[in-house]
């Protein structure tokens, strides 16, 4: 093969991974979007609790389709699921719109609607994250990752803002953004479906036929890249709570939300690209404790937040930070310490310790906002964060002494 044709395969892998990368950023967009469903569901009469209760029905198909999603990559393989979790994102968006519309507002339609979005967001993070390492060198692949949740963070954050002047400037509605979101949606389902067709590394994300799935995902539950399982739970909890409840937290306290989904946007994607790739080349075991510690610090920042709109600001440029080069960091941590045949395995309990993080949490952060403020809140939300840095601390003493049989010879 001459250098002419490494080339071209090389430009073809790239804009490949761009498309993943576009399809990310779109669906975060439209999840962005729905970060004001709780405003406004509480502007037809439901509270905190209700909004809980749906996400945890979320979480529930969430977990299932991380759980199913090795039996489905077995028998319907990465390139045909690729474009589904983007369609069944836009098909929850369209329940609740069918629902609104309609004029009856039924409670089961709010709940069929979360778990559409929250099964597409599933299957989409599971293959997505998949077909991005499948697309990616062992030199490149740490730096694919970064762009892939800055874009991811870059969406969610446009979400909300975007929201807010089209209704200041446009007067459009909660309704008509929906409806963006679901075309936004629709649009990434299209991307990957046009990328995952025609990239040939992605038949090797493929598990193989003779793969013990149960005796191997048992396996990894028990080894060195468990802790990281525990820590990105505790990271989704955190990163839930800010993103759902951050417009009502900012109503009752004289604040206004675009203050964080801003400042929150230019700290995750600035820090990602500025920082993240010096942070890669870093000792994990020491960088990853001294970035939770000091996310405990920018946490404590929105408790002394009400009324103070500077305060609030900082405490979320810092958290946004200390969480936007921690996150990806877990996730190369999870899968340089695991054998290279069990990494889409890795990727897959990954996937499933965040979504329960997720889905599940906004039930009890629903509970604590309605029966003990947001100021408790705050305090539980750093709290997780100081529990996080003494995992990790603990962690990383005890994994020195533990035998290293499963650490893969590359850093993936």
């Amino acid at each position: 093969m001459n250098r002419h044709t490494i080339s071209t395969a090389s430009t073809r892998i790239l804009w490949y991974r761009r498309m993943f990368i576009a399809e990310r950023c779109l669906i975060s967009f439209a999840m962005g979007i729905f970060a004001l469903l709780p405003v406004y569901l509480l502007s037809i009469g439901r509270d905190e609790i209700f909004f809980g209760s749906i996400s945890a029905a979320g979480m529930a198909t969430a977990i299932l389709i991380v759980l199913i999603s090795p039996s489905l990559t077995r028998h319907f393989s990465v390139r045909r699921l690729a474009p589904i979790g983007g369609l069944l994102y836009a098909a929850g968006c369209a329940t609740i719109l069918l629902n609104e519309f309609s004029g009856v507002r039924a409670t089961l339609p709010y709940f069929l609607s979360y778990m559409l979005q929250s099964g597409g967001w599933a299957l989409h993070f599971t293959v997505g994250s998949i077909c991005i390492a499948a697309l990616s060198s062992d030199a490149d692949r740490s730096s694919s990752f970064m762009a892939y949740s800055a874009f991811s963070t870059l969406g969610v954050t446009c979400g909300p803002l975007l929201s807010s002047l089209l209704a200041r400037f446009t007067g459009l509605g909660t309704l008509d953004m929906f409806i963006l979101a679901m075309l936004a949606a629709t649009a990434a389902s299209a991307l990957s479906s046009w990328a995952a067709q025609r990239a040939a590394n992605i038949r090797d994300a493929d598990i193989p036929n003779h793969a013990s799935l149960a005796r191997e995902l048992f396996t990894l539950l028990f080894s060195n890249s468990a802790m990281f399982f525990v820590l990105v739970l505790l990271s989704a909890s955190i990163y839930t709570t800010l993103i759902n409840f951050q417009a009502p937290f900012a109503n009752n306290s004289g604040l206004r939300y675009e203050i964080f989904f801003g400042s929150w946007a230019i700290a995750v994607v600035g820090s990602r690209f500025a920082i993240g790739p010096r942070v890669s080349r870093g000792a994990a075991d020491r960088i990853l404790p001294l970035l939770l510690g000091g996310m405990v610090i920018s946490l404590l920042g929105f408790h002394y937040s009400p009324g103070h709109p500077v305060i609030y600001a900082v405490g979320s440029l810092a958290t946004g930070i200390t969480y936007g080069l921690s996150y990806p960091l877990m996730q190369a941590e999870a899968v340089r310490v695991t054998a290279p045949q069990s990494r889409t395995l890795v990727q897959i309990i990954f996937s499933l310790s965040y979504f329960l993080g997720l889905y599940f949490f906004p039930f009890a952060a629903g509970i604590v906002s309605v029966h003990l403020g947001y100021n408790t809140l705050t305090l539980l939300i750093a709290g997780l964060a100081l529990l996080q840095t003494a995992i990790a601390l603990v962690g990383y003493r005890t994994t020195r002494r533990k035998p290293v049989s499963t650490v893969a010879s590359n850093k993936g």
